[in-house]
């Protein structure tokens, strides 16, 4: 048809203009000239439209002009294909619950396909085949592919994670968490996307499979393991389960990633100070916690405001908190510290907040009674400045 000629005459004009394009890319970076970014992104979003149009009316065709290109080129469309394809699919799946219809992966499953006949020996065009299978829902098919090209034990940890996936629809919630965790360590920001994969009801299953086989290797001290699980249990979902964030502050900690603990234990207490908690006990015991990771990474100030709300909240256990942590003695010292740097800034009310919860974690405390009595005299001297 008329239709078809023009549009495989303006695609060998295209293939004509890439291979140009692909000449001057190569001279840019050999040369590490500047090339212009706009320019590069708007080439780039042109030919792959126009590629997968000719793709949708020809596939045999286009695929051949493809292979005619030169290896240098032929590898530029192929990669501008490959990342139009995944944020194609990706786009779906976050939009869409798993299974997701087939019209929504028709433009995948065309540009996949070529994908695939270009060069079957590539393994990221078999991923992304998986991939859109289990968007699909075929996981039978998913599971036999992903066989057939990289075994029944994959090696590397992206077929693994994929085969996670296939095992967490069929219920094998332990196993499946067991190989996505591979992927934290590997290509973390890959995990989010696998997760869309697998229904949410699955995905909760897994989440408390990953949380419990956490614990087991945490017990026999494997806390790398443990914090590549219990990624994937946070990530699976999100804060809907606030005991996965604690579990994994617990481990950072445990490997001194103080930093990446605090930020955990923020957004379980941004849930008490949104009002989603009303239990004192449980919030004593975060803020404590999170207290304790904030002097551990010098941030002593941070650190007192956390353990000064905590006894406010439930001293009892505010105080089994702090005996279990840093000890009555440290969390003490570091409450002289403040209060004598308030002090020294004649911010005395100030000051006496913290001596006095100071005093509540450590009654003996000298210098701390010391503090408390100089305080005392300049308050109720004629000159007090607060």
């Amino acid at each position: 048809p008329y239709l078809t000629f023009c549009l495989k005459a303006c695609f060998c004009t295209k293939m004509t203009v890439f291979n140009s394009f692909g000449v001057l890319f190569s001279k840019c970076l050999s040369l590490n000239l500047f090339f212009p970014g706009r320019k590069l992104l708007k080439a780039k979003d042109e030919c792959t439209h126009d590629i997968l149009a000719a793709l949708q009316i020809n596939t045999d065709v286009v695929t051949k002009d493809i292979l005619s290109l030169k290896d240098r080129t032929q590898k530029l469309v192929c990669n501008w294909l490959h990342q139009f394809c995944r944020k194609t699919l990706s786009d779906v799946v976050v939009s869409s619950s798993v299974p997701c219809h087939e019209e929504q992966l028709r433009e995948a499953f065309v540009i996949g396909g070529a994908l695939m006949r270009t060069d079957c020996r590539d393994p990221r065009w078999h991923l992304l085949h998986v991939d859109m299978l289990l968007a699909k829902g075929e996981v039978k098919a998913a599971g036999a592919h992903l066989c057939q090209v990289f075994g029944q034990e994959p090696r590397d940890a992206a077929p693994q994670a994929r085969l996670g996936v296939v095992e967490a629809w069929r219920q094998s919630y332990r196993s499946a968490a067991r190989r996505l965790s591979k992927l934290t360590e590997k290509d973390p920001s890959s995990l989010d996307f696998l997760l869309a994969l697998i229904p949410f009801n699955q995905r909760k299953c897994m989440a408390q499979a990953a949380a419990q086989e956490a614990s087991s290797v945490s017990s026999c001290g494997h806390w790398d393991q443990a914090l590549s699980l219990l990624t994937v249990a946070v990530q699976a979902v999100g804060s809907h389960k606030l005991q996965y964030l604690r579990q994994r502050a617990a481990c950072l900690a445990q490997l001194g990633l103080h930093v990446r603990a605090v930020a955990d234990l923020d957004r379980v207490i941004q849930t008490h100070d949104s009002g989603c908690s009303d239990d004192p006990q449980v919030w004593a015991e975060d803020l404590c916690r999170r207290g304790r990771s904030l002097v551990l990474c010098s941030r002593e100030g941070a650190a007192l405001e956390d353990f000064t709300q905590a006894l406010e909240l439930h001293r009892d256990q505010a105080l089994r908190c702090v005996e279990a942590g840093l000890g009555r003695l440290r969390v003490a010292e570091c409450f002289l510290r403040g209060a004598l740097q308030h002090y020294g800034e004649q911010q005395l009310s100030n000051a006496w907040t913290l001596i006095e919860s100071g005093l509540l974690v450590d009654g003996e405390n000298t210098e701390l009674r010391r503090l408390r009595a100089r305080v005392k005299r300049e308050v109720a001297g004629p000159c007090n400045v607060n």
